[in-house]
């Protein structure tokens, strides 16, 4: 990445293009001055505190043009410094980072330049000051981290200073680790960065084992150390080191079923391999006939490890995954979350349930902070944020946890799509209404993000949590368009300065229009089938809503997609269009319909009123 980046600016040298190359993650420094030293350290300790990134020295960005000054070896002292001299945690103490600052030099052209890659501190060792100063990366600046962040992370450290999996196991010895576990962990660390010598026995990996926390004060094993290189775990930690996984549809669950044992890397590996043999992988028309899998591989990895690295490891039960084909994956774990992540308003209309991603959260950082060695699980947050960019991708329709079992989380991820059929019904059928209030045409940013803020709602109500669709979701501007037409509003009673909670316009939320219709029409409403009431409804709403009138053939579609929700079978979608014809035939006969020239049906009203 670095590679290509340098011949990218080279070229923009050379051709005189100046295109914009830092970014969040990319800073170019000159270090031609003692400022620019200093900048360099303030860049690199927001780096430590937010995601890493690299400083590529000796490159200088001015006025729209690129100058490659290089960078003198002779100040290079001036960069090894930063693994050790510059940056202290809230005891002041200087800390090591040799391992998370890592130093190399590159040529571009016939000058030399250094690179400087951070990587982030783990959660547990957050935050680090210069100078007396917090940092943390905000897209592409260094930016000092607010005093109420800071506390909020204090807290967080004190309740995980004695972490659960460094607790010891006093039924496990010494013998029961694997010492070719422990050297395949070791040549995976020493192809990044560490230079461990590989262990001949246990006594010899003691010391390393120590230092990994597998081991407490008084050499026992710790829970961490069974979890990560125990030679049968299971036969120790029981259900802890134990998954279940089951394939079928909904009432014939264990038409396969699979239960896996081990190490927790072992786990995640044969859970992955479980899941991604039992989902559906069809061909999209779209992409040239290339293999489309129910849910993306991606997210199936990350929400698999997360369950498995964030469990509670005190509570001896194991972790369940359970596939129902074409309907969704449920992933439960022993565990909770913090209350401060849960938003829960019960008295307001509609109820909001709603959790907070990107509050830090690991349960076993020493745990998570080696899984991340293994490339098993990303950042703090990311498997929410995941779960939401893949259902804004519309690749997944609206994930949710059941939270109704104490000390048991549950994540349902529905297959399908965010914008299903019935989804677009109903965008259709307010279409001209949400355009007016916008003043413009909805782009397919703001019809995904009002569905996903509908069917929260709609989960809400049936107890469950959905993810904060919020500004940190990178979806800022398509919330304040939204929100600036009143097509959405804030929550009050939920709602914070910081953390707005919006729900839909409420008027996009009516579910029964019956009694306006029978006020503005003067019919008893219950005096008609469901179907006829459905039929009325559909045509009252595109004419109230759409000013339109609507054809038979567009009935019967959006009434299927919203009765059926499925894909239409030819035989029953046959014989439902002749029911909804003949009803609209007979209500037009009683003068309840109209029917136009073009073959549209409008509803016969008697009251208007202006704001009903």
């Amino acid at each position: 990445m670095i590679q290509k980046l340098l011949q990218n600016i080279e070229q923009s040298i050379s051709t005189g293009i100046f295109v914009e190359r830092e970014s969040a993650m990319i800073e170019l420094k000159d270090l031609s001055s003692g400022n620019d030293w200093k900048s360099l350290k303030e860049t690199v300790c927001a780096y430590l505190n937010t995601q890493g990134g690299y400083v590529i020295c000796g490159i200088r960005e001015k006025e729209n043009k690129y100058t490659i000054t290089g960078f003198n070896r002779k100040n290079e002292g001036g960069l090894i410094e930063l693994q050790s001299k510059f940056f202290k945690n809230e005891q002041d103490v200087l800390l090591n980072l040799s391992e998370n600052i890592v130093l190399e030099y590159a040529h571009i052209g016939d000058k030399t330049v250094a690179i400087v890659q951070v990587l982030p501190l783990r959660t547990d060792l957050k935050y680090v000051k210069f100078e007396e100063k917090y940092y943390e990366r905000t897209l592409t600046q260094d930016k000092i981290i607010p005093s109420s962040k800071l506390l909020q992370q204090l807290d967080y450290k004190r309740e995980i200073e004695y972490a659960k999996e460094i607790s010891p196991v006093l039924t496990a010895s010494l013998s029961d680790l694997s010492v070719a576990k422990i050297n395949q962990f070791i040549l995976k660390i020493n192809a990044n960065i560490s230079k461990e010598t590989l262990k001949k026995d246990l006594d010899d990996a003691l010391n390393f084992l120590d230092r990994k926390y597998c081991l407490d004060k008084n050499k026992q094993v710790t829970l961490l150390g069974l979890l990560l290189f125990g030679k049968e775990p299971e036969r120790i930690l029981e259900n802890r080191a134990r998954l279940d996984a089951y394939f079928g549809k909904t009432g014939e669950i264990g038409s396969a079923k699979k239960y896996f044992e081990g190490d927790v890397l072992t786990l995640m590996d044969e859970a992955f391999a479980f899941v991604w043999g039992h989902i559906e992988i069809g061909s999209s028309y779209k992409n040239g006939g290339r293999s489309e899998p129910e849910f993306p591989e991606e997210l199936i990895r990350e929400v698999i490890n997360n369950a498995l690295a964030h469990r509670d490891y005190l509570v001896n039960q194991f972790v369940t995954i359970k596939i129902r084909p074409r309907h969704s994956i449920e992933i439960k774990n022993p565990g909770s979350f913090k209350p401060k992540m849960l938003v829960k308003d019960s008295l307001s209309n509609p109820e909001i349930r709603r959790i907070l991603q990107g509050i830090p959260e690991t349960k076993n950082p020493k745990l998570a902070s080696i899984l991340k060695t293994f490339d098993k699980i990303e950042s703090q947050g990311m498997g929410m944020a995941i779960l939401v960019s893949k259902c804004l991708d519309n690749q997944i329709d609206v994930p949710y946890y059941d939270l109704s079992i104490p000390e048991m989380i549950s994540l349902t991820i529905p297959s399908g799509k965010l914008i299903d059929a019935e989804t677009q019904s109903w965008l259709n059928v307010y279409q001209l209404f949400m355009q007016e209030k916008l003043g413009k045409n909805l782009t397919k940013s703001h019809e995904l993000v009002l569905a996903y803020l509908r069917k929260s709602e709609q989960l809400n109500q049936k107890k469950y949590y959905t993810i904060l669709l919020s500004h940190n979701n990178n979806h800022l501007d398509v919330l304040q368009d939204l929100y600036k037409a009143g097509l959405i509003a804030i929550h009050e009673g939920a709602s914070t300065d910081n953390m707005p909670i919006y729900g839909l316009n409420r008027e996009l939320m009516i579910v029964d229009f019956l009694p306006i219709i029978s006020y503005k029409t003067g019919l008893n409403m219950q005096n008609f089938s469901p179907l006829i009431q459905q039929i009325l409804t559909c045509i009252y709403q595109n004419n109230h809503y759409n000013h339109f009138n609507i054809r038979a053939n567009v009935i019967i579609q959006t009434l299927y997609n919203t009765i059926y929700a499925q894909e239409i079978a030819p035989t029953k979608y046959e014989s439902f269009g002749k029911k909804v014809r003949k009803i609209c035939r007979e209500l037009s006969e009683e003068n309840i319909l109209t029917k136009h020239k073009d073959k549209s049906y409008q509803l016969n009203l008697r009251h208007e009123t202006q704001n009903s």
